[in-house]
């Protein structure tokens, strides 16, 4: 009876043990991996539709601040991020579509007296490189300000070893963790997209090379909501009361934004406006002047802009036969307009024209809202 009892503890303890174990540790991979799809063989495969027929995508979740490698759609390597630059200012990390460039595996940067070892370029002036240090060794202190991404040494070392020229890059930011304050509705299912751009999210235009790089960029003027791959919900969504102040159909002088609607609320004794551009339809049911209620349905995410599916991952254009860019651009500004509230011109396609979309700077100068502190929960 002593050695049935003496092995049955032994094999309660052993259950718990493995219990406790098997509970530490899927609670914290069921938090990282929400925007992932556990397939064969307990692969992980990306839920993001760009990595479609790419061979090999890094994806930067600057959210959780990782960095994860896919090759063949599996997920191969997840690399901890030390630093990123400052949220809302000109040279934030950049949030988009990009290529893997130049590799320095020496580089001292040409703004900063500062070594940047292990530099991997994936968008113009940004990198992603080892914590830097002064020519004395000392390294920056995490208040050193750039745009460029900065890791420990020996992720650092390892990113560049395994990075190749021409790699595709997706940085974006999730949406799991935002809290929408109760009067509004978020324009789109929260569960079920992420922001694949920005607001104030530098845009790189032209290339004089002067210190002053801010002359190079514009600023993405709105956030950009792309719909994950499982996405089932496509609508978009009121933010609020209002009224339809204005209809674009695509091609009708669409400057871009292609099917758009402009919606006007009445906000603590103010007039905003939300715009939600690029549908791929919108609600026959709409019609400028009349009310429209927080949350009815406005249209479904799209591609639309310049007359047709326009926005392309990769090369944008009417002709091209690359994969949709499906996304929302939503803007809150002052005004019921297309363009910038406050006048300004933006230098794109090798000319200076109004900005749509963009600003020269800062869009909060321009007269437009950060839409994710207007609606969000601090």
């Amino acid at each position: 009876m002593k050695k049935i009892f003496i092995l049955f503890s032994i094999t309660a303890i052993f259950l718990i043990y493995f219990l406790l174990f098997k509970v530490i540790f899927n609670i914290p991979r069921k938090i990282l991996f929400e925007n992932y799809i556990y397939v064969n063989n307990n692969q992980l495969i990306s839920k993001i539709k760009p990595i479609i027929n790419e061979n090999r995508v890094w994806q930067i979740n600057l959210s959780e601040n990782n960095i994860y490698f896919f090759e063949n759609s599996k997920l191969k390597y997840v690399i901890p991020i030390a630093y990123q630059a400052p949220e809302d200012k000109w040279y934030q990390t950049p949030t988009g579509y990009f290529r893997i460039g130049i590799k320095k595996e020496k580089h001292i940067s040409s703004l900063f007296p500062v070594y940047m070892n292990y530099a991997v370029q994936f968008y113009e002036d940004f990198f992603i490189h080892e914590i830097p240090y002064y020519l004395d060794g000392k390294k920056v202190e995490s208040t050193f300000s750039g745009g460029c991404i900065r890791l420990e040494k020996e992720y650092a070392e390892k990113f560049f070893n395994l990075a190749k020229t021409g790699d595709l890059v997706i940085s974006y930011k999730d949406l799991k963790n935002l809290k929408i304050k109760e009067k509004f509705k978020f324009p789109v299912n929260l569960e079920e997209f992420y922001i694949r751009q920005r607001f104030n999210n530098p845009i790189r235009n032209r290339w004089t090379f002067s210190k002053n790089r801010k002359i190079d960029y514009i600023q993405h003027s709105g956030i950009d909501l792309a719909p994950y791959s499982d996405s089932k919900d496509l609508n978009v969504y009121n933010i609020y009361d209002g009224k339809i102040s204005r209809i674009v159909k695509n091609g009708e002088d669409d400057h871009g934004l292609g099917n758009t609607v402009i919606i006007e609320h009445n906000f603590n004794d103010r007039k905003i406006y939300s715009l939600y551009a690029h549908l791929s339809e919108i609600n026959k049911n709409l019609k400028e002047g009349e009310f429209i209620k927080k949350g009815e349905i406005i249209g479904k995410v799209g591609a639309t802009g310049y007359g047709c599916n326009y926005w392309r991952i990769g090369e944008d254009g009417c002709d091209k036969k690359s994969a949709l860019d499906i996304h929302l651009h939503f803007e809150i500004k002052t005004k019921p307009v297309l363009e910038s509230p406050i006048d300004a011109n933006c230098f794109i396609y090798k000319r200076e024209t109004k900005c749509y979309g963009y600003t020269p700077e800062n869009p909060e100068n321009y007269g437009y809202l950060n839409p994710i502190k207007f609606l969000a929960i601090e």
